[in-house]
């Protein structure tokens, strides 16, 4: 197994924890330099993805990890979206944090996750990567802890989310017990050979449906939106707002194609 498809991934994984342990080290005076550590680091694997990934359609562990052009794509468009946000957060960071390095982690993790779903090819994977990203934006949202409409936007998106990820299991449960896989291509062929849509497989498909809509903040699955995007920091708001539902409708663009 050529474990060399994965070297973006490895690289941000370890980059994080690079920002992570600095943190801990570098003296009070010199931590901003950590946001230029995260954009150089991102940048870094940004340029080398194509390098490493050029036009290739395989597998890993079974198909549960697809790297094809599709996942190449926007695997680039995640690493420049975290970039982005790096850059847009100095100032938040440098006049309100004191571990900067818990924040530039936090983004870079959720890079991580946004990129893994973009290569997901079966639904445990996909959705242990949409909680990966979950679990950062919570936190995220989060990060003015002296501010109490940051508290109360954390604490409304996990609730909510917690639900969402509740249907989203349930539907993919559902889905497995028809279906007898979670492999989206395999999920095509016995659709296609299905005799006709069972209640199981339609329940199923609708629980899905919905939760990826409370991710993707689709009508009617909206009503957590404003008071987290008002809480929340506002480099994270235009994070949440733009970047994760990027992500989640990638999943869905591959999942529907595939599935």
């Amino acid at each position: 197994m050529n474990f060399g498809l994965l070297l973006p991934e490895f690289l941000t994984l370890g980059l994080a924890f690079l920002v992570f342990t600095a943190d801990f080290f570098l003296p009070e005076h010199q931590k901003n330099r950590l946001a230029l550590v995260s954009v150089l680091g991102l940048i870094g694997v940004l340029c080398l993805t194509p390098l490493v990934l050029p036009s290739i359609d395989e597998e890993l562990f079974g198909g549960i990890i697809k790297i094809d052009r599709y996942a190449v794509l926007f695997k680039m468009v995640f690493l420049a979206t975290g970039v982005l946000i790096i850059v847009a957060s100095t100032d938040f960071v440098r006049t309100r944090l004191s571990h900067p390095g818990e924040y530039y982690g936090l983004i870079i993790i959720s890079v991580l996750a946004m990129m893994l779903m973009a290569s997901s090819g079966e639904l445990l994977t996909a959705y242990l990567s949409l909680e990966l990203l979950s679990f950062t934006l919570y936190i995220l949202s989060g990060f003015s802890k002296d501010h109490p409409k940051s508290n109360e936007a954390s604490i409304k998106y996990i609730l909510l989310g917690a639900f969402s990820s509740a249907l989203l299991l349930y539907g993919m449960v559902l889905l497995y017990g028809a279906l007898g896989t979670t492999h989206f291509s395999q999920i095509g062929v016995d659709l296609g050979q299905a005799e006709g849509a069972t209640p199981r497989i339609m329940v199923g498909l609708a629980l899905l449906a919905t939760g990826l809509g409370f991710k993707m903040t689709i009508f009617p699955f909206h009503m957590w939106a404003p008071d987290v995007y008002e809480g929340a920091p506002i480099p994270i708001t235009a994070y949440i707002a733009v970047g994760s539902k990027a992500a989640v409708f990638v999943l869905l663009m591959r999942l529907f194609a595939e599935g």
